[in-house]
C-alpha cells in the first residue's frame, strides 16, 4: 500500500525530499516522495511555536539602519518581490501591508535578510546597509585552499594573503607579515605546518579583527587561537595531513560576545569537528563538510551515523549543508540518498546537498 501511495504521489506531482524539488516520475524512483501537504508539514514541524516565541525578540535586534528598513517596509502600501535561488527566480507583489503576518515577514526580512537599498535612478546601491553587516559572497576553492577575492561591494577594508611566504625562510618577510596582519579583516593562505611558531603568532596578531580566515594543516595551538577569535564569520579549515588524529583536541564552549561564525568549510577529526560545531551551532548558517557515505573506513572516509553527529550539535541556524566527497572515498548513490534523508530529519530547515550527486555544487568547495 505504501509503495502504491508513493507511486501515486509521484504521478500526482508530489515533492521529492531528496531532490528538494517537484517530483519527476523518471528521476525520483528511489527517492523519498511526499505529497505537498506532508512535505510542508515536515518542513514546518515545530516552526510555528518557535517563530511566535522569537518574533518579540527581533525588535531588540533592530539596530538603527535595520529599524529604518523595517519601518520603510511597514509604511509602504505594496512591494514587488524578486527571489532567486537554486537556479530559479520567483516574482510577486505583496499589497496587504496591514495583515499581521505580512508585518511579521517585513520585520524578519529587515533583521535577517541584510537588505541593501538600490538607487533606482543610478542603478546602484545607496549604501544604507552598514559595511560591517554585509555578508561576503565568495567561497574558497578546494584546489587553491584559500578564499578567493570577495565581490567589490563586500571587500573587507584590509586583506592579507600569506600563502606564498609560509614555507619560506625569509625572516624579514615574515616579520613584515606579522605587522601587516594587525587590523586585518580577511586573512587567507595560512599553512601552519611549515612554520608552526610563526603561523601561531600570525593568527594571534590577526585575532582581534579578522572576520574571514583560511587555515591549512593546523596544530592544536592554531585551532585554539582560531577558536578564540571574537569576530570570525567565515572559516576554511583544512586538516587532511592526520596531524591531529592521534589525540584530537576538543574545543571549549565560547565566552559571551564570541561565536558569530556563519560559514564554515571543514576537514577535521570527528571529535574536534563536533566540539567546533557545538560551539557555533547557534550562528552557523552554511556548512561544507568533508565526509563519505556509510562504510567500514575510518572517519571521514566513511560515516554511518552522520545524522546522529549533526543532531548533537545544536545547528538551529543552519540553512545549507554540503557533503563534500573525495572521489577515492566511499560514495554509493543509494547510501548517499539514505544518509541525506537521515540528516534532513534532524536538520529539517537546511538544504542538504552532495558534491557528487548535485550538479549545483559539483566542482566547488
Amino acid at each position: 500500500m505504501e509503495r502504491q501511495h508513493q507511486e501515486g504521489t509521484r504521478d500526482a506531482g508530489g515533492w521529492c525530499w531528496d531532490c528538494r524539488a517537484a517530483a519527476e516520475p523518471r528521476s525520483c524512483r528511489q527517492h523519498e516522495v511526499l505529497d505537498t501537504e506532508a512535505a510542508l508539514g515536515r518542513h514546518l514541524q515545530g516552526v510555528m511555536a518557535e517563530a511566535a516565541s522569537q518574533l518579540g525578540g527581533l525588535l531588540g535586534q533592530c539596530q538603527r539602519e535595520r529599524a529604518l528598513q523595517a519601518l520603510t517596509l511597514l509604511a509602504t502600501e505594496s512591494w514587488d518581490l524578486t527571489l532567486r535561488g537554486g537556479g530559479r527566480e520567483l516574482k510577486g507583489t505583496v499589497r496587504d501591508t496591514e495583515d499581521p503576518l505580512v508585518k511579521a515577514v517585513w520585520l524578519v526580512l529587515a533583521t535577517r535578510a541584510a537588505l541593501t537599498e538600490v538607487d533606482l535612478e543610478r542603478g546602484g546601491e545607496m549604501g544604507t546597509q552598514p559595511e560591517s553587516e554585509r555578508e561576503p559572497i565568495p567561497e574558497p576553492s578546494i584546489l587553491a585552499a584559500q578564499c578567493p577575492p570577495a565581490e567589490e561591494a563586500d571587500q573587507p577594508r584590509l586583506e592579507v594573503n600569506v600563502s606564498e611566504i609560509c614555507a619560506r625562510d625569509d625572516s624579514e618577510e615574515k616579520a613584515a607579515a606579522l605587522g601587516n596582519v594587525i587590523g586585518v579583516e580577511r586573512l587567507v593562505g595560512v599553512y601552519c605546518h611549515s612554520d608552526p611558531a610563526w603561523s601561531l603568532q600570525l593568527l594571534q596578531r590577526a585575532a582581534p579583527t579578522v572576520e574571514q580566515l583560511s587555515v591549512m594543516y593546523s596544530r592544536e595551538p592554531h585551532l585554539r587561537a582560531v577558536h578564540a577569535m571574537p569576530r570570525l564569520r567565515r572559516l576554511f579549515v583544512w586538516g587532511d595531513d592526520g596531524a591531529l588524529d592521534a589525540k584530537p583536541p576538543e574545543l571549549p564552549p565560547l565566552p559571551p560576545g564570541h561565536g558569530n561564525l556563519r560559514w564554515l568549510t571543514v576537514w577535521l577529526p570527528r571529535a574536534t569537528l563536533q566540539s567546533l560545531l557545538q560551539a557555533h551551532g547557534h550562528s552557523l548558517e552554511e556548512l561544507a563538510l568533508l565526509v563519505g557515505t556509510a562504510g567500514d573506513e575510518a572517519w571521514p572516509s566513511s560515516c554511518s551515523d552522520l545524522h546522529s553527529l549533526l543532531g548533537q550539535c545544536g545547528l538551529r541556524a543552519l540553512q545549507r549543508l554540503v557533503l563534500w566527497r573525495v572521489v577515492a572515498w566511499l560514495h554509493d548513490t543509494a547510501a548517499c540518498c539514505e544518509q541525506r534523508t537521515e540528516v534532513r530529519r534532524v536538520l529539517p530547515a537546511a538544504e542538504v546537498l552532495c558534491s557528487l550527486c548535485d550538479p549545483a555544487v559539483t566542482g566547488r568547495f
